[in-house]
């Protein structure tokens, strides 16, 4: 692909690819190997934008050709076509990951290694036949990427002299990239060629002038303007920087974002900021001694943990030459206007203590470590640090201790935070009987956690006291304490207004904010770090009450039931659905009930089959323990229907028939009724059909006792089930539309669905096929509408089904593709895996 397009047998042979389209199919797959292209996209490219009436055919018959190639590499899979490619295979992925890891390594060697492998224009002989131009055009954007950061890498390095041959040959193939004519220049001036650097900004001129009608833009001026001024280059005697920080891991992609918010013109301030612990120094430290060699002038480096910026100010004054006295400031920005310098200000607070440290030289640049934002800093860009992923989180674990077992549990337990890693490598350190799994497990219990987290004067509890002192007023902490309460993963701000019992919680939050202690993840949502939420607790407990900490939750889990109560919309569930379970299990016994019952509804429509049997357990168990036998019969019932949705048969089968015992003892009719119900659907399951149709022949008498016309077509509908298993599927269809002109009469959209849906069986298994797809239709759009996305999995599954029948396998596998998809994405495994074998059947 870096070159003309090009396919070689394992011999080492090259082989045939046919003519220049058949070729460009190839070379679209091949960049995305083993992910789908679809066909619209194809045709689109191969004929841009403008197809024949044949465009399907002769694409078709390309990959036909093809396939004589590269064999079964090249998956037909709706909406297209894919080819699977390995690394190795592929010169396009190599390079990708070549340059990824140059990237993450800042190493020429492996941009060095990632360029070799091209061979010339990508997808030359395509390119220039017109084909694929756009996708050429971006592989040339990718390596003139490469090529620029190979050039960086080496001047940061010093390897003035030995990149400039490199320059000079990509300078001519990118002549109106200003950005390689800067680098050209500077390598030229660091080797002591000023008058070539200066032959190189006249030719860039030219060029620019001639082809583009531009003036070169502002960096390439000013380098001019310092190469004709004859400003002495060489190493400054002012270095202050603290040492590179030792087994810096991870940050890859924070560190690159860095070093190019400080790559323009002016004087560039980016602050880093982020919670306490979170590795900002670190960060700073490692990005300041990555971009030192451009900065001759010297380098410049001040903790204001103290808050004394004059005296910071007195310092570097006497670094550049200078005595401190009077109108220090003013000779400050003096000094540094005809210098280009890097200045790192660490642990700041406020904007005002950096204002009269900014240097005024262009080209200088300021890193800013802080707690806070510091909006007022003029002109900064800001770069905001979150706690470290697993897997950079477990690197740096290991870049600090050494292999350690149990990496990825203990990288867990201390939330990705690097203050807490360096810590915990540290501790594996001191004696050979620590191992990694024992301190996992140490630190598995909350309420000791972050007294392990600590090792002689650094703890990340204390860490977290400066940030929490340092909070405007009682009410603001009080309200960061509260939050510690929580168990969920983030809370709205209506919530915390119950939590706290204060209308106002707007301000206290943003503070929180800005002070790191708390996160927003979207806006009107917060979140802690685990570790914060754990000190929050801890202060929590020291100054709250028993009786207060109780109050304030059950004011917020008073909240989350009224506004269950008000039949809330999917959206709203779903967005606090990890804070109702959290709560229901925080709650107190009545309280788990109330959840339970107001959740299993959302849990039935979704299939989310787990938390709904999680939850119905837990109500199962308050049930009992306060001796409530109606919750604990309810509570059966649920559970049962839970299982028969995951598919776990034998266990509903035994929660319902307790359940019926339960509701016989109570004499509630309608409870045995609806129990009866669901038995006979468990017998249906289990194929011991004559089981079921006593209990829903029972049901359907109790119901008819009662005059619940409703209740009654429900359980025609599962009598329909259970006469088309015994084959009388005219019988079956005669309960469905009885049942679904009572349910539509009662507006039961629920019951409707169901109803719909088994006459779709009845009406494919009868071999009606228009009948069965036009049913099938109207029941998707019901399930759609009711949000079941598990019925509507199914309906796609019968729809295929149909269409299979039908002898329409096009359509029969665009409706189990959309099948398997809904069903991957709802974890309904049986479903996913029914279209899975299904679409396999229709390909084989």
């Amino acid at each position: 692909m870096l070159g003309p397009v090009e396919c070689h047998a394992d011999d080492g042979g090259r082989l045939g690819l046919g003519p220049p389209q058949q070729r460009a199919v190839l070379a679209l797959l091949l960049t995305r190997p083993g992910r789908v292209v679809p066909v619209e996209r194809l045709i689109s490219a191969l004929w841009d934008d403008a197809p024949p009436k044949t465009a399907l055919k002769n694409l078709q018959v390309y990959v036909y050709q093809l396939r004589k190639v590269v064999g079964a590499r090249l998956v037909s899979r709706p909406p297209g076509y894919l080819v699977e490619a390995g690394p190795a295979e592929l010169d396009l992925a190599r390079f990708t990951e070549l340059l990824a890891l140059a990237r993450e390594e800042r190493s020429p060697r492996r941009y060095r290694e990632a360029l070799a492998l091209w061979r010339g224009p990508a997808l030359a002989d395509l390119a220039a036949a017109g084909l694929l131009r756009g996708v050429a055009a971006r592989l040339e954007e990718l390596r003139l990427a490469a090529r620029v950061e190979c050039a960086e890498a080496e001047l940061d390095l010093g390897r003035h002299a030995g990149i400039v041959a490199d320059l000079g040959e990509w300078v001519r193939e990118h002549p109106v990239d200003e950005r390689l004519r800067e680098l050209q220049m500077l390598a030229l001036r660091r080797a002591g060629r000023p008058a070539e650097a200066l032959a190189a900004y006249r030719e860039c001129h030219r060029v620019l002038r001639d082809e583009l009608g531009v003036e070169p833009g502002e960096p390439l001026r000013r380098l001019q303007a310092e190469l004709l001024r004859a400003k002495p280059v060489g190493v400054s005697a002012i270095r202050q920087l603290p040492p590179d920080v030792a087994a810096f891991s991870g940050r890859g992609s924070e560190l690159e974002v860095v070093k190019a918010r400080v790559a323009r013109d002016g004087v560039a301030v980016c602050v880093i900021t982020g919670q306490a612990g979170v590795g900002k120094s670190a960060l700073a430290v490692r990005a300041a001694h990555e971009i030192a060699p451009r900065f001759p002038d010297g380098r410049l480096h001040a903790s204001l943990s103290d808050g004394a910026a004059d005296r910071v100010l007195g310092e570097f004054l006497r670094a550049l030459g200078e005595r401190p006295g009077d109108e220090d400031a003013l000779r400050y920005r003096s000094l540094t206007a005809s210098r280009r310098l890097l200045v790192v200000l660490d642990d700041v607070a406020t904007a005002a203590q950096v204002t009269r440290l900014l240097p005024t030289g262009p080209g200088s640049v300021v890193l800013i470590t802080s707690r806070r934002p510091l909006a007022g800093v003029p002109g900064a860009s800001h770069v905001r640090l979150g706690a470290l992923p697993p897997q950079e989180a477990g690197a740096l674990l290991e870049a600090v201790a050494g292999q350690v077992d149990d990496a990825a549990e203990l990288a867990r337990r201390c939330g990705g935070l690097p203050l807490a890693l360096r810590i915990a490598g540290a501790r594996l350190t001191t004696s050979p009987q620590w191992t990694g799994s024992l301190l996992a497990s140490r630190l598995a219990a909350e309420a000791r956690r972050l007294g392990e987290l600590g090792l002689g004067d650094v703890a990340v509890r204390s860490a977290f006291e400066v940030s929490y002192a340092e909070l405007s007023s009682p009410a603001v902490a009080g309200v960061f304490r509260f939050l510690g309460l929580l168990d969920g993963p983030d809370v709205a701000v209506a919530a915390v207004r119950a939590l706290t019992g204060l209308p106002d919680v707007e301000e206290p939050l943003a503070e929180l904010v800005a002070a790191h202690l708390v996160e927003e993840p979207v806006p009107g949502r917060f979140a802690l770090h685990g570790l914060l939420r754990l000190f929050a607790r801890e202060r929590c407990r020291a100054v709250e009450s028993s009786a207060e900490r109780s109050l304030a939750l059950e004011r917020l889990h008073g909240h989350y039931l009224e506004a269950l109560a008000g039949s809330p919309a999917d959206v709203w569930l779903a967005e606090e659905r990890e804070n109702l379970v959290a709560a229901a299990h925080q709650a107190s016994p009545a309280g788990a009930i109330a959840f339970a019952a107001a959740l299993s509804g959302y849990f039935r429509r979704r299939g989310e089959v787990a938390d709904w049997v999680a939850l119905t357990t837990l109500a199962l168990e308050a049930a009992r323990s306060l001796g409530d036998v109606r919750a604990e019969a309810v509570a059966l019932k649920e559970l049962g229907a839970a299982c028969e949705r995951g598919s776990r048969f034998a266990e509903a089968e035994r929660h319902w028939t307790a359940a019926l015992a339960l509701a016989r003892r109570l004499h509630d009719r309608r409870l045995e009724a609806a129990t009866l119900n669901n038995l006979g659907v468990a017998h249906w399951r289990r194929r011991d059909l004559p089981a079921a149709l006593t209990s829903l022949e029972a049901s359907l008498s109790v119901r008819e006792e009662l005059a619940d016309s409703r209740g009654a077509a429900h359980v025609r509908t599962n009598l329909g089930l259970v006469r088309a298993a015994l084959g009388d599927l005219p019988a079956a269809l005669a309960c469905y539309r009885e049942a679904l002109t009572t349910l539509r009469a009662c507006g039961d959209r629920s019951g409707e669905l169901h109803a719909l849906v088994n006459m779709v069986d009845a009406h494919r298994r009868l071999g009606s096929a228009d009948r069965a797809l036009g049913l099938a239709e109207e029941a998707l759009g019901l399930a759609r509408s009711v949000g079941d996305r598990q019925v509507e999995a199914g309906v796609l599954l019968d729809r295929g089904i149909v269409h299979e029948q039908a002898g329409r396998p096009h359509d029969a596998r665009a409706s189990y593709g959309e099948a398997a998809a809904l069903s991957r994405r709802i974890g309904f495994r049986w479903g996913e895996s029914e279209a899975s074998r299904r679409l396999a059947g229709l390909d084989g």
